[in-house]
């Protein structure tokens, strides 16, 4: 769009999904991603004036590459990607020979979130993944030598912005609810300004406890990492009720951030586990396609490893557990009560997946080719009927809860409904929660209010003991 006369032109069209990354300094060139799955994304460099359209990532190789931003001089694109290897790292693009160059060695084998630059390409700030948590690094361009950064909590680091001599970002952890500060780089003795505040109504979050980070031992010897909650005054040894929340996606990370439902949960007396199960982000690419396909009940079972690490520990005994989660994380939810329902007393489905042929048949076309990838494909019937617990109900003697939103466009309702109705025909309850005002998840907060305050009740009479 020509923003002096505000007429549009369109500069690239295809099918999938495109994106623009960022204009070189003049405006003439700009490059373009395209996302066709986790681990596999293209970029293009689009000449302005014509349209013509070169790919700048190679052609006949299946990698991601997410767009950092052209060079001082235009010369190199940065990105992050794993490319030729399984973290995502720093790299530089050389636009006329093609050459993909390796920027930060420092920084090899560590997960990259992401990276920004500064507007005249001087500044660089990368955001590492370490385990869950999110820590910024600071670089001069000129020789990436590092620069100094701000005293920062412990959490997840996000959201740069550079305007001018200032660097916004925020900060998020289980007591600082995603505050955004602005702080001058070229005075780095200044401390940070806070522009925003949390509408804390009169909580005060200060005393939020913080997760301990752990890694257990799941069904083949693999380390799965785990954000574990305990409640306010709890003594080691005593044992308590639990809920394990598995997260969505598949393809995210569970990270220490500010999670209200999970304090709420543990003003209530519960503790809470949250594992990042193989098909996770954060920790390459060999963890994130290791529940792809023929490998789905490998997450599965790092899930039910979870509880059975709980158990161990001591934290907690069987029945005292809640699976809980939302959209795949429902689907985790579901399998875990099939697979072993002598561990859990108490499950809450949210927008979760128990059918992967009607799923897939339902979903919205735009997205079924990237599902596919993941779960398998709609050819395969048979196994994706061996993987969904609406073929295993004869094995659920777990209490269920089931919430969803009527108009959701990426798990249709029907999901929730087939279950409910198999269960029902076993004569089993079934506690149901529908809001017809609603999509996949619940955005208004009259919505998220009921949610919250049923699926604790409904924990607290199943999880108590008794």
């Amino acid at each position: 769009m020509d923003l002096q006369d505000r007429t549009p032109r369109k500069l690239v069209s295809g099918s999938g999904f495109h994106y623009a990354a960022d204009f070189n300094r003049d405006g003439s060139r700009l490059v373009v991603g395209k996302f066709l799955s986790a681990t596999h994304s293209k970029l293009f460099e689009v000449t302005v004036a014509t349209g013509e359209i070169r790919e700048i990532t190679p052609p006949d190789e299946q990698w991601a590459f997410s767009p950092v931003g052209y060079s001082a001089d235009d010369r190199t694109f940065l990105v992050t990607t794993n490319y030729h290897g399984d973290l995502r790292s720093l790299k530089a693009i050389d636009l006329e020979t093609g050459a993909i160059n390796d920027v930060l060695p420092e920084l090899q084998g560590l997960e990259l979130d992401g990276a920004v630059m500064n507007e005249d390409r001087t500044i660089l700030a990368v955001l590492v993944n370490e385990d869950g948590y999110g820590a910024l690094h600071l670089y001069n361009t000129r020789d990436y030598s590092l620069r100094r950064l701000p005293e920062m909590a412990k959490g997840v680091v996000g959201n740069i912005t550079f305007t001018g001599p200032y660097m916004l970002y925020s900060l998020n952890n289980a007591n600082t609810p995603g505050i955004v500060y602005k702080w001058n780089v070229n005075k780095p003795d200044t401390p940070p300004v806070a522009l925003t505040e949390a509408d804390l109504q009169g909580v005060d979050v200060s005393k939020f406890l913080l997760p301990k980070l752990v890694h257990y031992e799941s069904f083949d010897g693999e380390k799965i990492p785990a954000f574990l909650y305990l409640p306010p005054g709890y003594k080691k040894g005593r044992k308590i009720p639990f809920v394990i929340h598995y997260h969505g996606g598949p393809e995210a990370q569970w990270r220490p951030t500010f999670a209200r439902s999970f304090q709420f949960l543990m003003g209530k007396g519960f503790g809470l586990m949250a594992p990042n199960v193989r098909g996770s982000s954060g920790y390459g690419k060999s963890c994130l396609e290791a529940d792809n396909y023929k490998d789905r009940y490998k997450s599965v079972q790092d899930g039910i490893y979870a509880a059975k690490y709980l158990i161990d520990q001591g934290y907690t005994e069987p029945k005292r557990i809640g699976a809980w989660g939302s959209s795949y994380g429902g689907f985790m939810v579901m399998a875990a009560i099939t697979e072993a329902p002598e561990l859990f007393g108490a499950a809450v489905n949210v927008v979760g997946i128990v059918n992967f042929e009607t799923f897939l048949e339902q979903t919205k076309s735009y997205r079924r080719e990237l599902r596919e990838v993941e779960y398998g494909p709609l050819t395969d019937r048979a196994f994706l009927r061996s993987i969904s617990p609406i073929h295993k109900v004869d094995k659920i003697e777990t209490p269920l809860m089931l919430a969803h939103g009527l108009n959701d466009p990426r798990v249709p309702i029907g999901e929730a409904m087939q279950i409910a109705v198999a269960l029902k025909k076993r004569g089993l309850e079934v506690e149901e929660l529908y809001f017809p005002d609603e999509g996949h998840g619940f955005a208004k907060e009259e919505n998220r209010l009921l949610y919250f305050r049923q699926m604790v009740d409904f924990f607290s009479r199943h999880l108590r003991k008794r």
